[in-house]
């Protein structure tokens, strides 16, 4: 994928923003990196491999973008600023363009999308997204994007499943193999003539499992 955007709540942490009401910001951070406080003392914490897979994608260099309906946006955007992916520090909202590719806002996530689109050029069927909302997924299916369901947050098994699904598609779509699919071994190349104007794509990713 040139692309990769992920749902907050219930996706990329626990508890949701609105199950906050009463227990105020600001978050303070933690000695776990994985781990933010409110001022009530609630934790917030990242679920299955958020962190490790958002440092992978940064570390690539891949486009990662944020479509949220969270109750609390700002709520959210300060979680972002303070949940660190890697230990120089870098931040979740750093990831995504420094909030530039974050949209949170309620309707239809097709918007969110539209919006993440018109900013970045990306084509619908070079994105993937993860949520944990069967109504999210169908919605913005519809626009021609890689979906994967994340009842439990984003883990490195749903992860991968959705590498899988693009590299599928994408050689399906086009009619070209794929000169390497190594998951494990951190690299991911596609030859895709859709890519043509940015050459090869090289992503570095992680894998419990090698495909060849």
């Amino acid at each position: 994928p040139s692309m990769v955007v992920f749902d907050l709540d219930a996706c990329c942490w626990y508890p949701e923003m609105y199950m906050l009401w009463g227990d105020s910001p600001p978050f303070t951070k933690t000695s776990d990196p994985g781990t933010l406080r409110t001022a009530g003392g609630t934790a917030v914490k990242l679920l299955g491999d958020v962190r490790a897979i958002w440092r992978e994608l940064h570390e690539a260099g891949t486009v990662v973008g944020v479509a949220s309906r969270s109750d609390e946006p700002a709520w959210a955007r300060e979680c972002l600023q303070k949940f660190e992916v890697d230990d120089a520090g870098t931040s979740m909202w750093e990831v995504a363009q420094k909030g530039g590719l974050v949209e949170i806002y309620k309707g239809s996530k097709q918007d969110h999308f539209r919006e993440l689109h018109r900013k970045t050029k990306i084509p619908y069927d070079e994105m993937l997204f993860f949520d944990d909302d069967p109504s999210n997924i169908s919605d913005v299916r519809r626009l021609g994007v890689q979906c994967v369901l994340t009842p439990r947050g984003v883990t490195r098994d749903k992860f991968d499943e959705g590498i899988r699904m693009c590299a599928q598609a994408s050689s399906s779509l086009s009619g070209t193999s794929l000169s390497s699919l190594n998951l494990s071994g951190k690299i991911l190349l596609l030859e895709d003539p859709r890519c043509s104007r940015a050459g090869q794509q090289q992503f570095k990713l992680q894998s419990q499992e090698e495909l060849e």
